[in-house]
């Protein structure tokens, strides 16, 4: 127990004796760490965004739970004994709840599959559900360990999400398309890790895999259009495409590996 005070106090919050009954997050990733980790009924509020399917790959799950935004009067009428929340976000909410007398951990964004996988046993500390935590990480490690190609990566990917967006170097998904044996080819122009591509540099480039959420023009927007746009008609014959839904991607955790499922069967 000595750790997970030393934890808690690192993160600038008062210690507790014993694993907290009422958690509240308000973040959607750190939603879908805590629900995974939870023990029954001791999460009773998630960020409103864990509810919508598009965004959760828990949402059946998050339905059951308040949803929360954030702001302290929808956090404090929940009662909780522990709120969890991203570190650099949200410090006047922080402030509050702190003034309020109800504990707080503060935790960094994961943008990489090593990063969640700390998260989440940070989390797991904190919860009381460390078991729960290690075997979380293990299955990630073990999906990776099968999933990921040998050998430097050689074929050459783009992604595209709306208002023409992109993952460039540095970013969860180019981590995922070096794993699958891809090149990024936004990093390989020098996009950093949240940029834009046009699709003229899409075409030029010769990708032969397109990522996309072929979801994503469902409800037909100019920020999605890209999706169903005929310039990608030029690349048909020569450039294969996949659909990996924003679910899969927004939040680095155990859900990156059904979007390294999808990429692998690319690769055959």
């Amino acid at each position: 127990m000595r750790w997970l005070v030393a934890i808690i106090c690192l993160a600038g919050s008062p210690a507790w004796a014993q694993a907290p009954q009422r958690v509240v997050t308000v973040n959607l990733c750190l939603d879908q760490i805590a629900l995974r980790l939870a023990a029954p009924g001791q999460l009773v509020g998630l960020s409103y965004l864990s509810h919508d399917p598009r965004l959760s790959v828990l949402a059946d799950r998050a339905r059951a739970i308040a949803p929360v935004r954030a702001k302290v009067e929808s956090i404090l009428e929940l009662r909780p004994d522990l709120v969890i929340l991203d570190r650099d976000a949200h410090a006047n909410l922080k402030r509050l709840v702190r003034k309020a007398g109800v504990p707080i951990l503060e935790v960094p964004w994961a943008s990489s599959l090593e990063d969640a996988e700390g998260l989440i046993a940070r989390i797991g500390a904190a919860l009381g559900r460390e078991a729960e935590s290690r075997a979380i990480i293990a299955d990630m490690q073990e999906q990776r360990r099968q999933l990921s190609r040998p050998g430097p990566p050689t074929a050459l990917a783009a992604t595209l999400q709306a208002n023409r967006g992109t993952a460039g170097k540095g970013s969860l998904m180019d981590e995922l398309l070096h794993l699958s044996g891809y090149r990024n080819l936004a990093a390989e122009l020098g996009i950093p890790a949240y940029g834009r591509l046009a699709l003229e540099s899409v075409l030029a480039g010769r990708p032969d895999l397109l990522v996309l959420d072929g979801s994503a023009n469902a409800n037909p927007a100019r920020a999605t259009e890209f999706v169903d746009h005929n310039a990608l008609l030029a690349l048909a014959g020569s450039t294969r495409l996949v659909s990996i839904p924003l679910k899969y991607t927004v939040c680095a955790g155990p859900e990156n590996i059904e979007a390294l499922k999808l990429l692998r069967e690319t690769r055959r």
